[in-house]
């Protein structure tokens, strides 16, 4: 599975991800302190799924007739 781990998810569990065979990019290494809506996009274009622990991110992936990162 693609992933994109968040920088809050903690580097022990992007490692197990990685060792069970997933392609994990962590966002603390290669895009720090990006805005949530940088995250999400990335996320898209690359065809990962985002793994959180932010709860808005719900809100800038559904908002009804809304582009990732428009809000």
């Amino acid at each position: 599975m693609r992933l994109l781990a968040d920088e809050n998810i903690p580097r022990a569990s992007i490692q197990a991800l990685r060792v069970g065979g997933h392609d994990v990019l962590a966002a603390s290494e290669t895009m720090a302190r990006a805005l949530d809506r940088e995250v999400l996009a990335r996320a898209g274009a690359e065809g990962r799924v985002l793994v959180t622990f932010d709860r808005d991110f719900g809100a800038l992936a559904a908002w009804p007739g809304s582009t990732p990162g428009s809000r």
